[in-house]
């Protein structure tokens, strides 16, 4: 799977899966607005990661959504919902 972008507001999120031995996954997402990163890079997953590529996936989205959501040295903008 390819990375993937997903939309919030005015930020967007790119998560990507990075395939581990033994057929586990974890994934890395990226916070942006207006195409600069807000939030670099950050891999999700941990030492067992997992079960497939899509559960990786939505883990990293549910992830950079709760940053949002809850700062995480993210500057929200006056025209965020």
């Amino acid at each position: 799977m390819a990375e993937q972008l997903f939309l919030y507001g005015v930020y967007s999120i790119h998560v990507r899966p990075i395939e581990l031995n033994g057929a586990r996954w974890d994934a890395e997402y990226e916070i942006r607005h207006r195409e600069k990163a807000v939030k670099t890079w950050t891999t999700i997953g941990g030492d067992t990661g997992y079960g497939d590529e899509a559960e990786a996936v939505a883990a990293a989205h549910r992830q950079a959504v709760d940053d949002i959501e809850h700062g995480a040295g993210i500057p929200r903008p006056r025209a965020f919902p």
